[in-house]
């Protein structure tokens, strides 16, 4: 590793500290701005750096394979203010540099691979603008109209959504908001994505290769006092439909109960594709109830999930994205990867932590997960501690430190998620998964 990328883990937090950019607005509504003056008086630009490094040390193939990836990201994001309220612009810039890395490195989603395979001769950084978008909006009262179009992220948009490392994924395409009250329906319609480890636009594709032409989703919501309801229905183009329903309730001030439903429908280009390719044969579902618990000190979250994906050639999965070069929406404790979503596969999952102090908490979380092949019970599941630092200092500036580690066990899989069997019984395979971020925002007023 080259000395001066070990140096900018320390002087890129010390740089957004020293430099004040930040473009101060002169009063609600423009403070007397002209309409265009309002554009540059009223931006903001938020510099922020990332160190990651995420590692697996897993057998499920048969031999031992690590995966392995560290890097150092800067970002720098641009936030307009509104000409006459209305029409703004908003722009990311991301860099990464790459700091260490094994074979199969891709697998953890932090560096860009330069070829065709996960060799660590393959990893590399790069540098991109992963937003870039126009929006209008009208606000009037507690009813508004919002829309944008260009490179955005989607957090949770109907049933697409984006993911996090040294920098987001971010889709090309539009997205539409309409609130009243207590209801918003939102819409999402993208053509081409942008991966949260590589700088290329990538079109969607079928498990197969094949493109699909777009994502395309609605949202409608009902937010309260006392809970929140949720339907969200897409399609990625004639491969996949889906239906998800989210509803919570708080009975206390500090208990949140949650259940949420997955539906998925295979569509014509699914349904042709080799059955080697395929999650599963028609249909999949997803059901999961979750119970949180919030204190001064405490907090705990529970949940119990169920998966039904049948699939005749072996053991069907549920799949979280909508396509290839996508991520899908999913709220569920049961994911950790690609598992605990295999057919009749029933899961419990549990994280407890506790505050130290005002800035660092402590925890563990796990789950454990159990469906049968061939009439053979196989069992799967994981164990992490974690741990939080949390320090907010003046001028908006944040630094945060989260570590996790724990070990898991799983088995050997002939393809997919279909257990090898010895005796009649399944292959164990052992991993270990470990995590650290230090991250530092140094966010503009």
């Amino acid at each position: 590793m080259d000395i001066r990328y070990g140096l900018l883990v320390v002087i890129l937090p010390l740089v957004a500290q020293a430099t004040d950019i930040t473009l101060q607005p002169e009063g609600v509504g423009g403070g007397g701005l002209s309409p265009i003056g309002s554009f540059f008086k009223q931006s903001e630009i938020d510099i922020s750096s990332k160190n990651y490094w995420k590692a697996l040390n897993e057998e499920e193939s048969g031999e031992k394979r690590i995966h392995n990836a560290w890097g150092q990201g800067a970002t720098v994001a641009f936030h307009s203010g509104d000409i006459a309220g209305i029409f703004g612009v908003d722009a990311t810039w991301n860099y990464v540099i790459k700091l260490g890395a094994t074979d199969y490195f891709n697998s953890r989603g932090v560096l860009y691979s330069s070829g065709p395979e996960s060799k660590k001769s393959n990893a590399a950084g790069f540098n991109k603008f992963g937003q870039r978008n126009l929006r209008m909006q009208y606000i009037e009262g507690d009813s508004s109209a919002k829309v944008r179009w260009g490179w955005l992220p989607l957090k949770d948009i109907g049933v697409i959504s984006d993911s996090s490392r040294l920098s987001v994924t971010t889709y090309f395409g539009w997205y539409s908001r309409l609130a009243f009250g207590k209801f918003s329906l939102q819409g999402a319609r993208v053509t081409k994505s942008m991966s949260r480890s590589s700088p290329d636009s990538e079109h969607f594709l079928t498990n197969d290769k094949k493109t699909i032409r777009a994502l395309s989703s609605l949202d409608l919501r009902w937010n309260g006092a006392a809970g929140e309801i949720r339907y969200a229905l897409g399609e990625s183009s004639d491969y996949l439909s889906r239906h998800i329903f989210q509803a919570s309730i708080k009975p206390t001030p500090m208990l949140t109960l949650k259940s949420q439903v997955y539906l998925t429908r295979a569509l014509s280009h699914y349904r042709e594709m080799p059955e080697t390719r395929k999650d599963f044969d028609r249909r999949a579902q997803h059901f999961t109830i979750e119970a949180r618990s919030t204190s001064p000190l405490w907090q705990t979250r529970w949940a119990a999930s169920y998966t039904r994906a049948a699939k005749k050639s072996g053991v069907g999965t549920y799949p979280f994205h909508m396509s290839k070069n996508s991520r899908g929406t999913f709220n569920g404790m049961a994911k950790a990867g690609n598992d605990y979503n295999r057919d009749r596969e029933a899961v419990l999952s549990g994280l407890v932590g506790y505050k130290l102090t005002p800035a660092l908490t402590a925890g563990i979380t796990g789950s454990i997960g159990r469906f049968s092949y061939q009439s053979v019970p196989v069992v799967t599941g994981e164990i992490n501690a974690f741990t939080r630092w949390v320090m907010h200092q003046p001028s908006s500036k944040v630094l945060s430190l989260l570590a996790m580690v724990g070990p898991g066990w799983s088995y050997q899989a002939l393809n997919g998620k279909t257990p090898k069997l010895a005796d009649g019984h399944p292959i164990r395979a052992k991993s270990f998964a470990s995590e650290l971020i230090l991250e530092y925002k140094f966010k503009g007023l």
